[in-house]
């Protein structure tokens, strides 16, 4: 059965990246737009992993085994639409290891918020930021050497505080829900803005369940 669902998800990711590559090629979508596809796409996808996969094993071998796709499809100039970005970016692979380790959590915890809560900022958060980010900049600002736009930053800040909003008050929290959720919101763009290389993709999760802990802790 393990075996199933590895097969399963490798095929829907490979999907996804193949979805990106064509409309990078024949679409012509620029490859900051195509990045998103593959970045939403694949994690709506990982979004599933609670209600259909039971050893956390399984997303550790999708993990490894995309983490070796990633590395060698870069080296060989494959998969454009993901790598041909005009920076240096780790982003892909900090993503499906956060996957992993979310998921990790989630099993040895018991307690989902700490997969679907910091996962769902990390998939919907960023590329809303990036969407609203290049339509409507309004004024850049600099925070160490990360060039950012106000526009941008609200737009993740708005996701950011309405999914807060929506699992901590479906999972666990009842009491001061709006406040909680207004200030991990915005911890998560502070840590958003200074996170460059791709970054973010890490520090948010790993901010995100430190703040879970310790507000479940109260």
């Amino acid at each position: 059965m393990d075996l199933q669902y590895f097969i399963y998800y490798s095929l829907l990711l490979v999907g996804v990246m193949l979805l990106s590559e064509f409309a990078y090629r024949f679409l012509h979508f620029n490859t900051e737009w195509t990045r998103k596809i593959a970045h939403v796409g694949s994690g709506i996808i990982a979004l599933s992993y609670p209600d259909v996969i039971t050893n956390h094993w399984v997303v550790f071998a999708l993990t490894l085994s995309f983490t070796f796709i990633l590395f060698f499809s870069k080296k060989m100039g494959l998969f454009p639409s993901i790598f041909s970005v005009g920076r240096k970016s780790y982003g892909e692979l900090f993503f499906v290891w956060s996957s992993w380790l979310l998921f990790w959590l989630y099993q040895y915890t018991g307690d989902v918020i700490y997969f679907y809560l910091p996962f769902s900022i990390v998939v919907f958060a960023d590329p809303m930021a990036a969407l609203v980010g290049t339509n409507f900049p309004f004024k850049k600002y600099s925070i160490l050497k990360n060039t950012k736009s106000w526009g941008g930053s609200v737009a993740f800040f708005i996701t950011a505080f309405l999914l807060s909003y929506y699992f901590f008050s479906q999972y666990g929290v009842t009491k001061e829900v709006f406040f909680i959720s207004l200030l991990h919101g915005l911890i998560l763009t502070f840590i958003e803005a200074i996170s460059g290389k791709g970054l973010d993709n890490l520090t948010i999760p790993v901010v995100s369940v430190i703040f879970i802990y310790l507000i479940q802790g109260f």
